[in-house]
């Protein structure tokens, strides 16, 4: 059975770059994008977590002569690279931890910071790989690009750049990172993922008996939405977009498909998912719409609900009710974690394969935490970058609150 690779949790091996597995079968509970429906129903602070260190702001434009860190074959990482690394790991714990309600403890971001060095090495090393196996990402990358501009609602690839950079990001250095993700999972796919076993029906029964306490789900329904904005247009686009609405929610109604109404009318960012958001608690949403929604049935839809920025219309298209998971239910869950679990030591095996065959220096002051007790030359004469080494100068940084995809690259 094929396994599709996604991305892993910012605590898990290789965090930095976010690569992941998961099982044969994904939970119906994978996390969604951000919906209209929880944005409006529920209130996410963006302060900081407690206890774990804000992102700190890019310093002042200046003249700066980068260091290298560490030499991988014949590819550097400099100090730049470093710090963007863990200034994306701060982003992805203080998200990790909004999204689980979970507090991130001290010991969870110095493991993470300590990895850092290790897990660019060994990104670099599967990126190497892909070439050295003919492995192209360029398809995807512009897919992946056109779906973010898709989310953003912005209308050509030329606005995506323009966002990007607005933010203060080099747009050829946000293509290269979604392209290196790529050939890396492609790398996996082809050279670890195969050499993990499926899960047994008895392992997973046995992980489900010891963890039942995991399986204990709350009410909660299953929504797709269709979101139609109404923000900064006049009163009378206004009235007309209620119209549409209004005759979008009768076409659902009438049994037409949902999935493909969201696709051509939402502006919503789950329209390229066609408007499904997963599951909401009944806790969690505001009282007269928890009302609402489980009065409905399954493939009911509910009426134009008026928004703070335009015209909403649910579908239902699942209800669990309070209760133990049975393990049929807890299956597909039990399964993509056990998955991952096994899939853990065949990668940190095949990257010290990797880390064998290759040429890598890493400068004194740094640590590779993924490197044996052997130590390799010393590379203090490569302090500094060679003038071919330098990065191209950015264009100058703005401030911005452009959504690159959730979350650091």
């Amino acid at each position: 059975m094929k396994r599709y690779l996604g991305w892993i949790p910012a605590a898990a091996l290789l965090a930095s770059v976010g690569l992941a597995a998961q099982a044969p079968q994904a939970s119906k509970n994978s996390s969604k994008p951000a919906s209209a429906a929880a944005a409006a129903t529920k209130s996410e602070s963006a302060a900081p977590i407690p206890g774990l260190p804000a992102a700190e702001p890019p310093p002042p434009k200046t003249t700066i002569v980068e260091q290298i860190v560490a030499r991988v074959n014949d590819k550097i990482i400099t100090t730049t690279d470093l710090e963007t690394a863990e200034s994306q790991l701060v982003s992805g714990l203080q998200d990790e931890a909004r999204q689980t309600g979970k507090p991130v403890t001290q010991a969870a971001i110095a493991k993470a910071q300590k990895d850092l060095l290790a897990n660019l090495i060994d990104n670099q090393l599967l990126v190497q790989r892909a070439s050295d196996l003919g492995m192209s990402a360029e398809t995807e990358t512009v897919l992946q690009l056109d779906e973010m501009r898709k989310q953003n609602h912005l209308a050509s690839m030329e606005d995506l750049q323009k966002a990007i950079e607005a933010q203060g990001e080099s747009y050829q250095d946000f293509e290269q990172s979604i392209k290196n993700q790529i050939l890396q999972r492609k790398v996996i796919e082809q050279d670890v993922a195969p050499r993990v076993p499926q899960a047994t029906p008895a392992q997973i029964e046995a992980y489900y008996n010891a963890h039942k306490a995991d399986y204990v789900r709350p009410d909660e329904v299953g929504l797709s939405e269709i979101l139609i904005k109404t923000a900064g247009k006049s009163a009378g686009e206004q009235a007309r977009l209620k119209s549409l609405a209004d005759q979008v929610q009768q076409r659902a109604s009438r049994g037409e498909s949902f999935s493909k109404l969201a696709e051509r009318y939402s502006n919503g960012a789950t329209a390229s998912q066609g408007g499904d958001i997963g599951f909401e608690r009944k806790d969690q949403l505001e009282a007269k719409l928890a009302k609402l929604l489980f009065a409905l049935p399954v493939s009911g839809v509910s009426p134009v609900l008026p928004v703070a920025n335009g015209y909403l219309i649910l579908k239902v298209t699942a209800v669990h009710h309070a209760g133990q998971e049975t393990l049929q239910e807890a299956t597909n869950s039990i399964m993509d974690k056990l998955y991952q679990q096994m899939l853990r030591p065949e990668l940190k095996t095949y990257l010290a394969k990797l880390r064998q065959d290759a040429y890598i220096t890493v400068k004194p002051g740094y640590v590779d935490s993924g490197a044996s007790a052997s130590t390799g030359p010393d590379i203090t004469r490569f302090q500094r970058v060679l003038p071919s080494d330098l990065p191209k100068p950015d264009k100058s940084k703005k401030p911005g609150g452009f959504d690159m995809g959730g979350g650091g690259l």
